[in-house]
């Protein structure tokens, strides 16, 4: 095994490497002499260009182009058609209006958005006939916004011929901007009405769900009532194009595309034309969407005779949901309704609609205990018994643990008594959750459910994968040494074999470091690419744009909270002043035991109230969830303990919007992080079920009310090696993997991920979950799974990752806290490839299971007892005298200088858009970016290691790890 560059080559290719690093210093360096203003019209120059000429008192200084981003008219001027006709400016626009045609994305899409800006006729002509031969539907919606900014409505009948054809991506987003044009839309409504197409149908049906008047209330009602009929000829109309592959795929969704319509046009009618809605003719329809509908508008008047009539069809078993939110919303709004549902329950016969009633009862289950000692405390205990039976149970363990009245808990423990079986799943729950002196008084004992490191303690199928991986780390190279010198190992002497064994292995260590270097710098390369493509997209992006309805998704933050009343304020107040056009801010009480919960309702004045949700997922019993009425976006869920995942579970199973983003309590994120993330979305056309951001170090930031008012680099020299260790991860890994589409970890501190495809793949693991396992690394593990779900789907997809959405986070300050981090990561990752070992080398799954999977396999799992050894032997090639000057240099390279070049390219493209830190801290940055090379990340190395040896002596926890907390 020996190399063919002699000495004075390697000395020469040290050289080399040296003058590269050198580069990368000084680059970074002159970037941080840039202002800000210099950065952004570098990154901007063709747009600064534009405007200039569109607006001569324009100034190309860093806030006017901010300010251009959040609305294009704020640069309009008198005199407009004037400044148009400047001599500079057509030539401009001439190449622009070229661009339309360019074969490359991202060329197409900057001329859209620069001629959206000029908004001229000729502008304005350009861009119609390119939206009508454009195929790629990303670029056909920057080609409609730039329409829809140029507000002229003669562009309308252009921008309604092109939804004919279109996907649904295209068509939901170019059906916003037509909206937006108001009523300049109302003759092409009326125009529209006889048309059978199912765009035109989409598109006058939102119309009407936003223009109020008899002709669009009109046309809802005409499609209710002839729904059947206008389905069946659309369906003919498609069947027509049997042989055409994009028409037939359109009519095999046919029937669930016209169902949702359906569903937009009886929710208005409900919400807007209830009294006309609210007919018998709806409630008693047989088509399942209008009569459930119809109970809704029914309720909008709360009256007693409406109440009666949805009580009337509570023996429904197809409308049991639907007609117990109903009937819990009225009482909600008419608290008098429910002496009318207790008259009910007193003269009904079937069992089935008792227990119906039960679930409205439920909500109101407090008010039903209070009433126990009074003169209907007989009356109070039969619906209190009927409650049990059904299983709703959470409010009652709330009540009963904090209950201090004694006369109450002995006549609730005499209904358990008489009404619960211990040991059936209610028994269980009640035994598990209820404070131990109840259980005893009830007469059980209590029931523990096995801590989650007592289960990963005793995961023997863990173990014994954990053990073979660090056997094979071991003893692979031994074996080939064996099999290669096996002539050699016959005639030499103990002493020479280990000589020769050292000396293959250190030239092991080099070829090994070179190769996964190589791959560090190829996918920096990609992240570098990726990283100016998206750069140049985000600039593209106005806030007009984004604000559109319809445009980005909705989405429900979910931040699962254990005992962080220090800084739960804080992050909450930071997550209610995110720039988004629509979001929910769902918080996670998950059994905390200090003051996070009464913190959050004293500072938000919240009160507890009857949420009705979908329990899509097995969770810890929920007891409880507080809102604000003047704080509409802030829901907060107090839960029993179960975990991070479990308490995300919970949060997904209360989300009411498209997408969740999975978010640490006590992070923050940056005002227009979210929104930055979720616009990735807008760039492809395909399904992108899971989106990540940067995680960057709050150590020692200033933070005031939430908001990160000063960046500082944390003193703390553990912190610091962080910090490079993560702009490496991120800026030189995950974007890299995005750009082969095979990036499979988004970080369980800041994750956006499309809620029906979690629920699909059961949610996050847990022990109540359908795979009965808790998960050991869900920022990774759920990627994979979806990934895995997407691919057996046979549906194309992409995740990504946004290099300028940042959430800040602590990260560990001491040796153990980052030693069991660490020790985390790496067991979790050994996990997860053993769970999702059918992937691994399978071309089915692409680039997932024959690139990404396979390089954790081998350079992320096995990698470290490589490198362990590698550096066991060199100390050993040292006191035997055989490290000779080729191999230390080589070594030299390969574990050291690469990997330096490696962490200054990710510090320079972490800088390149945005000036995180001052000049003096990117100076520490990169001397932190050489020193870490000698000795952390070798310590790092051996601490998975010795992690992976406790696993397998069962000697392993969690652990915890240490926080200050955000001030």
């Amino acid at each position: 095994m020996n190399l063919e560059l002699n000495s004075n080559q390697i000395i020469f290719l040290i050289a080399v490497i040296g003058y590269v690093i050198f580069f990368l210093m000084l680059r970074i360096t002159i970037n941080k002499f840039s202002t800000l203003d210099a950065i952004y019209k570098r990154n901007n120059r063709r747009l600064a260009t534009i405007l200039s000429l569109v607006n001569k008192t324009f100034e190309g200084t860093f806030e006017s182009l901010r300010e251009i981003k959040e609305i294009r008219q704020n640069i309009v001027i008198e005199n407009l058609e004037h400044q148009l006709s400047s001599p500079k400016l057509k030539p401009i626009e001439q190449k622009e209006i070229r661009h339309l045609n360019s074969k490359r994305v991202i060329k197409r899409k900057a001329a859209c958005t620069y001629l959206g800006l000029i908004g001229s006729e000729q502008s304005r002509l350009s861009l119609e006939k390119a939206l009508m031969r454009e195929v790629e539907p990303s670029v056909k919606i920057y080609m409609s916004n730039a329409l829809t900014d140029i507000k002229n409505p003669g562009s309308l009948p252009v921008m309604i011929d092109a939804l004919i054809d279109s996907n649904r991506w295209y068509r939901e987003r170019a059906i916003s901007n037509i909206l937006d044009f108001g009523y300049d839309f109302q003759p092409h409504f009326l125009k529209l009405i006889p048309s059978r197409d199912l765009e035109h149908i989409e598109l006058n049906l939102k119309y009407a769900g936003e223009n109020y008047n008899e002709a669009t209330k009109k046309y809802l009602f005409d499609f209710i009532d002839h729904y059947e009929m206008r389905f069946k000829e659309a369906d003919e109309k498609y069947a027509r194009y049997e042989l055409d592959k994009n028409r037939m795929y359109r009519r095999s969704y046919l029937k669930a595309d016209f169902e949702t319509l359906l569903e937009s046009a009886c929710r208005t009618l409900s919400n807007y034309y209830y009294l006309d809605f609210n007919h018998k003719r709806y409630f008693s329809h047989s088509h399942p969407i209008i009569k459930t509908n119809a109970f809704w508008a029914l309720s909008k008047t709360a009256s007693a005779e409406n109440f009666k009539i949805i009580i009337d069809h509570l023996d429904e078993t197809d409308y049991e949901k639907a007609l117990v939110s109903v009937l819990t919303k009225m009482i909600e709004a008419n608290p008098r309704l429910l002496y009318v549902l207790e008259e009910a329950f007193d003269t009904v016969s079937s069992s089935e609609v008792k227990m119906r009633m039960a679930q409205v009862f439920s909500n109101k289950i407090e008010y039903y205990i209070m009433k126990l000692t009074s003169r209907q405390g007989l009356y109070a205990k039969s619906i209190l018994k009927e409650i049990l039976k059904i299983g709703k149970i959470n409010e009652l363990i709330g009540f009963m643990n904090l209950n201090k009245n004694a006369d109450i808990e002995n006549i609730l423990v005499e209904m358990l008594k008489e009404t619960i079986d211990p040991e059936t799943n209610i028994g269980i729950e009640l035994r598990t959750y209820l404070k131990e002196d109840i259980v005893q008084k009830w007469g059980c004992e209590p029931y523990e459910i096995p801590s989650p490191v007592s289960a990963h303690q005793k995961d023997r199928k863990l173990i014994r994968v954990v053990a073979l991986l660090t056997i094979i780390g071991v003893l692979i190279f031994p074996l080939i040494f064996v099999i290669r010198r096996f002539d050699f190992i016959a005639v030499s002497t103990n002493r020479m074999i280990i000589k020769q064994y050292v000396i293959d292995f250190n030239y092991l260590l080099a070829y090994y470091s070179v190769l996964i270097n190589l791959v560090y710098l190829t996918l920096l390369v990609l992240s570098y690419v990726n990283v100016r493509t998206q750069a140049k997209l985000w600039n593209f992006k106005n806030i007009s744009m984004l604000f559109r309805k319809n445009m980005i998704p909705s989405i429900s933050i979910i931040a699962p909270a254990y005992n962080e009343g220090g800084s739960i304020v804080a992050s909450v107040s930071s997550l209610l002043n995110l720039k988004y056009p629509d979001y929910e801010l769902i918080v996670v009480n998950d059994g905390s035991k200090d003051e996070t919960l009464s913190r959050l309702i004293e500072a938000f004045k919240l009160i507890r109230v009857d949420y009705q949700y979908t329990k899509s997922l097995n969770t810890a019993p929920i007891r409880g969830i507080y809102r604000n009425a003047s704080r509409p976006k802030l829901v907060v869920i107090d839960k029993s303990n179960g975990g991070k995942a479990d308490a995300l579970n919970a949060g997904i199973n209360v989300a009411n919007k498209e997408y969740f983003c999975g978010i640490d309590a006590d992070s923050l994120l940056e005002p227009e992080a979210l929104l930055r993330l979720a616009s990735l979305t807008l760039d492809e056309s395909t399904e992108t079920p899971a989106l990540g951001g940067n995680i960057c170090p709050i150590n020692d930031c200033e933070v005031d009310k939430g908001l990160i008012t000063e960046i500082r680099l944390p003193r703390n020299h553990l912190a610091r090696f962080q910090t490079i260790e993560y702009l490496r991860a991120f800026m030189a890994g995950r974007l890299g993997w995005q750009q082969i589409n095979s990036l499979l970890i988004i970080s369980g501190a800041f994750g956006l991920f499309r809620k029906e495809r979690v629920i699909n793949i059961g949610g996050y693991l847990t022990s109540r979950g359908q795979y009965n396992k808790d998960t050991v690394g869900e920022d990774m593990e759920l990627v994979v799974r979806i990934s895995r779900l997407m691919h057996e789907m046979k549906r194309d997809f992409k995740i990504l990752y946004a290099f300028n959405a940042n959430c800040w986070t602590e990260v560990p300050e001491d040796f153990k806290g980052l030693r069991t981090q660490r020790f985390r990561w790496h067991r979790g990752l050994i996990d997860i490839l053993f769970f999702h070992k059918k992937m691994l080398f399978r071309p089915q799954y692409k680039t997932t299971g024959m690139v990404a999977l396979p390089y954790f396999f081998i350079f992320e799992a096995i990698g470290p007892m490589i490198e362990i050894q590698g550096y066991l032997m060199v100390a050993l090639a040292v006191v035997l005298g055989i490290l000779n000057q080729q191999i230390a240099l080589l070594l030299f390279i390969t574990t050291v200088l690469m990997g330096v070049v490696v962490s200054m390219a990710s510090v320079l493209i972490a800088e390149r858009e945005e000036q995180y830190y001052k000049f003096s801290d990117v100076v520490k940055l990169m001397f932190y970016a050489i020193i870490e090379n000698f000795g952390p990340r070798q310590l790092i190395s051996f601490w998975r290691i010795h992690g992976q040896f406790k696993v397998i002596f069962g000697r392993a926890g969690w652990g915890s790890i240490k926080r200050k907390g955000i001030k």
